[in-house]
């Protein structure tokens, strides 16, 4: 049986068909969830299910699910949402219901602490560069080396890209912000760069698409996270870092869903936060 962490629950708000939501979280992607030594889950999207639940009165199950079988799962009706920065792309809308996005998908360099400064990927010229073999950053790396004359180790694991930063095999590692962020925060020879690659990419929470009613409440309850500042103060926590002030932990839409998306719902009015 899946470990189950139930988070407190407080006054009412929305009226609910359910009494409580269940979250699958992909347990293990650091900052956003992971398990504590002392039994339970900790990180950004555990935090953020927490005061979800205190804004909305609603109490949420959060579960451990496989990042590979979360949106099977999902239709499925194992679980009702998706507690994992999901990457909200057209396809994707168009199979699952998103809440608006809570977090931007950027990307910055991690660094060893005291050397090279990174302000803008000249500072990086013909410096070596460890990224997780294939994946994006791979990508946009090798988009740019001709220009830039890098070289690029790849590696098979993201851990051992940064490690290769802290050892001195590479002179920076590209990685998703939150994840550069709180490595930094975890170890005293590492620092991240001041240069921030935006694509204007976001992630969000997903639902089935026959469950509006969870994913309005919820989406509500996040403009109001935004609105008190409470989204970035998690994610600061966590990493560090501080949100993009026009970005997505800061910016509230009217509505309900991602703008520009399937599932988007302008006709919803804004929530009465506490």
């Amino acid at each position: 049986m899946r470990s189950l962490l139930i988070l407190s629950l407080a006054c009412c708000g929305v009226a609910f068909a359910q009494d409580k939501i269940v979250a699958a979280s992909d347990v293990g992607y650091q900052p956003f969830s992971s398990a504590k030594p002392s039994g339970g889950y900790e990180g950004i999207d555990i935090d953020i299910a927490a005061a979800l639940s205190k804004e909305m009165g609603k109490t949420i199950e959060v579960m451990d699910q496989p990042w590979s079988t979360t949106f099977a799962g999902l239709n499925a009706k194992k679980f009702d949402m998706v507690l994992s920065p999901a990457m909200i792309t057209k396809e994707r809308s168009e199979q699952v219901l998103f809440a608006q996005a809570y977090g931007d998908a950027t990307y910055q360099f991690v660094l060893k602490k005291g050397g090279v400064k990174v302000t803008t990927p000249a500072d990086l010229k013909g410096k070596v560069i460890a990224v997780n073999k294939g994946n994006l950053f791979d990508k946009w790396l090798t988009a740019r080396q001709a220009e830039f004359g890098w070289t690029i180790n790849r590696y098979d694991k993201n851990s051992d890209a940064i490690q290769s930063v802290a050892s001195g095999q590479t002179d920076a590692a590209l990685v998703y912000s939150a994840v550069a962020g709180y490595v930094a925060k975890q170890s005293p020879v590492l620092a991240t760069s001041d240069y921030v690659i935006n694509n204007g990419e976001v992630y969000g929470y997903g639902f089935r698409k026959d469950d509006k009613a969870n994913r309005d409440a919820v989406d509500l309850a996040l403009q109001c996270l935004k609105k008190n500042g409470t989204l970035a103060a998690i994610y600061k926590k966590w990493t560090g870092l501080e949100a993009l002030p026009d970005g997505a932990m800061m910016k509230v839409t009217a509505g309900v869903g991602q703008p520009g998306f399937a599932g988007y719902d302008a006709s919803v009015p804004a929530p009465k936060c506490k």
